[in-house]
């Protein structure tokens, strides 16, 4: 009688472990369907107190601050197009996650990656020609995957489209300022909010560009026009297909504004966005 109890205790453990694995599963299955991420959950909580309502007619919500910083004034968080993590230099194609091949330049120099180093694109890619194996995979827009902000801040955040950057300009007024010493613009939607954008300048081929008289900051949008490189007297030397930049947002002490397009390596700040609900 012992043996056939302790043999029917077994078989109830067995079958209670696998009743278990399976609901875990099922949770899993349910959390990921409904795209339920506990991590970035507890990371968006982090944040909640982080956004500005500048009125915008989207309803959209801003960052207070650039991503890898902890206050307005912060500045030295710079991210290639698609990459998840941050550093303040060494911004090159042969440092960038989504090209691959021959990618050291044959005369070493301050912009040698533009246009003699870039390799095949292995994602973000909409001409085959320029892409590993033929890739021609048409996605224009950054995945949840590939979006700092969204790793950084959690569920709801990410980078902003190019047409949210035209938003918030239409939309504000714009002062240059200072911040904790730290030169930029600050925006000012018609509610009074407002947020500031340090002019940290941009990272290219180990140099460190303009800081302090010029931001530039990324939108999740792949570049849609090809490039023309051109000499000091205006000839254009070389033509890089669009699938290797993207779009940005650049301003500068004079007040000047552009919605513009960069190669995908450089060194950029990054501003979160999120929804209001």
């Amino acid at each position: 009688m012992k043996n056939i109890l302790s043999f029917l205790g077994k078989v109830l453990v067995g079958i209670l472990a696998a009743f278990l694995i399976i609901l875990g599963a099922l949770q899993v299955l349910k959390e990921k369907a409904e795209g339920v991420n506990p991590v970035l959950d507890s990371l968006a909580e982090i944040h909640k107190n982080d956004w500005v309502d500048l009125g915008l007619p989207s309803g959209l919500l801003w960052g207070k601050y650039n991503l890898g910083g902890t206050s307005a004034g912060e500045t030295n968080y710079f991210y290639a197009w698609g990459d998840t993590a941050c550093r303040e230099s060494d911004f090159r194609w042969l440092t960038y996650r989504f090209t691959e091949g021959d990618r050291v330049p044959e005369i070493p120099s301050r912009y040698a990656s533009q246009s003699t180093d870039y390799g095949k694109l292995l994602k973000y890619c909409t001409n085959a020609e320029y892409g590993k194996d033929g890739l021609a995979d048409n996605l224009t827009s950054l995945q949840p995957e590939d979006d700092a902000a969204t790793l950084s801040w959690g569920t709801g955040a990410r980078i902003p489209t190019s047409e949210e950057w035209k938003e918030l300009k239409e939309n504000t007024t714009q002062q240059w300022t200072t911040v904790d010493g730290i030169a930029g613009m600050l925006f000012k939607g018609r509610n009074g909010n407002s947020i500031f954008l340090p002019a940290a300048g941009y990272s290219q081929d180990g140099w460190l560009e303009s800081f302090g008289t010029y931001g530039s900051y990324w939108s999740n949008t792949l570049g849609d026009k090809d490039m023309e490189l051109s000499n000091s007297s205006d000839e254009v030397y070389a033509i890089v297909n669009a699938s290797y930049t993207a779009k940005s947002f650049d301003f500068n002490s004079n007040n000047h504004f552009w919605f513009t397009t960069s190669f995908r390596y450089n060194g950029l700040s990054i501003r979160a966005v999120r929804s209001k609900n």
